[in-house]
């Protein structure tokens, strides 16, 4: 994104009432497990043949970079939805054709228009950062991605949707989870576990190429698509099987070292690079001219081009400073948003899109492990 464009500050704001996913599936996979997350401590915790591969087509919706969706295809016939597909949750939810004004805007799920829905006469409630839910009902159906069919696959049909949620802030339909199950709400597996237990993919590992240019963004199932990176991939072992969690092992600014050894999560659904308070504090102090505005966000002068680097698997991995910077908080400031924020809950990272947009992303679940490489020249030079 050109530093010279407004930060889109909607988009940011809204992906951060997704901080409260979180707690959420911390809640879910003690539920599931019988035992607490090692991250969710510090949280409020709220109420045959050669099987394939194929890719699908993500789509930013204008928001600048900081929000990606493609199709699914769901029930039978099969009716195409749009999905935000996000690493950082696990289960799959869409408007229902019986929710109201919540979700105009939004293609509608109407299970009784699908010869393979089953109701599973069990209800859902999410809940979000803004105080507001998502809640529906809970089915089973087909669910196709990049070709590829999951049977029986647990989605929730949304009565109710968040006010985070509606056509103007968030454009694809609903989301799909791509985490573990062990963070299900519905104690199920996700689309994408589904589909290698189903053996509809010899490769249990998906793929990210996320990039604000038409036509460039890509989620591969099944597989990596070698046209897109280059070099070998950097691995990092997941620590928990929850989340995609791997060892953050250190964040430099200008080669200076500002955070070691943390725990970090990897998540598509996330725009910015989130963190702890005073983690983010030392990071900002090194970018001269740095104010902390509140609600977990920081401004720098415009004109400063930073260098972050973090580091995983022993292979530091840069940052964009077009990525770092999303644009001026107001029309005309010499100020810009950074692509670095903090949650004074949070004691561990998130790693969104600020990062993932430099790097070409694989989650294996043989291990589970992330892996990342770098992208081709004309990717990884782009002006996003």
């Amino acid at each position: 994104m050109s530093p010279t464009s407004l930060a889109r500050l909607t988009y940011i704001h809204t992906r951060a009432l997704f901080y409260r996913k979180y707690a959420r599936g911390f809640a879910a996979y003690k539920q599931n497990t019988g035992v607490d997350h090692p991250l969710g401590k510090n949280l409020t915790i709220p109420s045959a043949a050669k099987r394939g591969s194929g890719d699908i087509l993500l789509d930013d919706y204008n928001t600048g970079g900081k929000l990606w969706g493609g199709d699914i295809y769901v029930g039978t016939p099969p009716k195409k939805f749009s999905v935000d597909f996000d690493t950082g949750s696990s289960d799959l939810f869409l408007p229902s054709v019986s929710c109201g004004y919540s979700c105009e805007g939004h293609a509608t799920y109407d299970p009784s228009s699908s010869s393979t829905a089953e109701d599973r006469h069990m209800t859902f409630t999410l809940a979000y950062g803004d105080g507001s839910t998502v809640t529906g009902e809970q089915y089973t159906d087909t669910v196709t991605m990049a070709g590829l069919t999951a049977t029986n696959q647990v989605l929730g049909a949304a009565t109710q949707y968040s006010i985070g949620l509606s056509n103007d802030t968030f454009p694809p339909d609903g989301l799909l989870g791509m985490a573990f199950e062990s963070l299900s709400e519905y104690n199920a597996p996700p689309v994408f576990e589904n589909l290698v237990q189903e053996r509809q993919t010899d490769e249990p590992r998906f793929a990210f190429c996320l990039s604000t240019d038409a036509d460039e963004s890509e989620l591969y199932i099944g597989g990596v698509n070698t046209a897109l990176y280059d070099g070998d991939f950097t691995y990092a072992p997941v620590t928990t099987r929850a989340y995609w969690q791997v060892g953050l092992e250190e964040i430099a600014v200008n080669n200076e070292p500002v955070v070691e050894l943390v725990s970090s999560i990897i998540d598509t659904g996330t725009t910015l690079i989130i963190g702890d308070e005073s983690s983010v504090s030392r990071i900002y102090a090194q970018i001269p001219g740095s104010t902390d505005i509140g609600n977990g966000l920081y401004t720098f002068p415009c004109n400063t081009q930073v260098d972050l680097a973090l580091t995983f698997g022993g292979e530091s991995f840069s940052v964009s400073p077009n990525d770092l910077n999303y644009g001026p908080l107001t029309e005309g400031s010499d100020m810009c948003v950074g692509g670095v924020s903090y949650n004074p809950d949070f004691d561990f990272w998130v790693i969104g899109d600020t990062f993932l947009k430099g790097v070409y992303t694989v989650f294996d679940l043989e291990g589970p492990k992330v892996g990342f490489a770098s992208l081709v020249s004309k990717r990884a030079t782009a002006d996003y």
